[in-house]
């Protein structure tokens, strides 16, 4: 597994955005002066296209020149949606603005091991909130480091897909599931690539 580590730099600008090509389409990234990551921008699921009414943030400047750091983090979402197992630091994204129940998901959710898969359900009682299922959907639909924090792993309580980031077409969820390994069988995800794992163990009891 490749740990990024993320050096402070000091930068003065304001808050700026790229937008470079990835195997799902065109991706943005979106940081402060620190390269403190605040947001990740998927493509449109039909054009592939980045739109930049997604950024959540006004002002944003258009950076045609990154640094090494940025690069590099661009580097390691392509690797990230090609199948391979990077996992970032929490201290390298912005999570201020998520309130305490946002923050418990995304925490959560970040645990979920490459190669596995949870539910929606599951997570919730992982989070010891068993009854916040739908809210934890919600949290991870708008997931502002959707592919850094792998709500890809997540999906419906009959272990089917399920949207993706807001959005209702999954194939985006698929794609990098499949990279990862993570098999189907009609649709749905097979037992061995379901976490936790004592649940797998305990139907097999039955």
């Amino acid at each position: 597994m490749n740990v990024f580590h993320r050096q402070e730099v000091l930068n003065l600008g304001s808050l700026k955005y790229i937008v470079f090509n990835s195997l799902i389409g065109e991706i943005a990234i979106v940081w402060d002066k620190n390269e403190i990551i605040k947001q990740v921008v998927l493509p449109d699921s039909k054009s592939r296209k980045h739109n930049y009414g997604d950024i959540q943030y006004h002002g944003v400047l258009h950076e045609v020149h990154p640094s090494k750091y940025i690069l590099k983090i661009m580097s390691n979402i392509k690797e990230i949606i090609m199948g391979h197992d990077i996992k970032f630091e929490l201290n390298q994204l912005d999570l201020n603005d998520l309130t305490q129940f946002q923050r418990e998901v995304l925490l959560k959710q970040n645990e979920i091991p490459y190669g596995m898969v949870t539910t929606y359900k599951k997570l919730a009682q992982l989070i010891g909130r068993p009854k916040s299922a739908r809210p934890v959907a919600n949290t991870l639909a708008s997931n502002p480091f959707p592919l850094i924090i792998p709500c890809h792993r997540t999906v419906k309580s009959d272990w089917t897909l399920g949207g993706y980031n807001g959005r209702k077409d999954g194939y985006f969820k698929r794609f990098i599931l499949e990279n990862e390994g993570i098999q189907f069988e009609d649709d749905v995800i097979k037992q061995q690539y379901r976490y936790p794992q004592e649940d797998v163990e305990s139907m097999n009891k039955i």
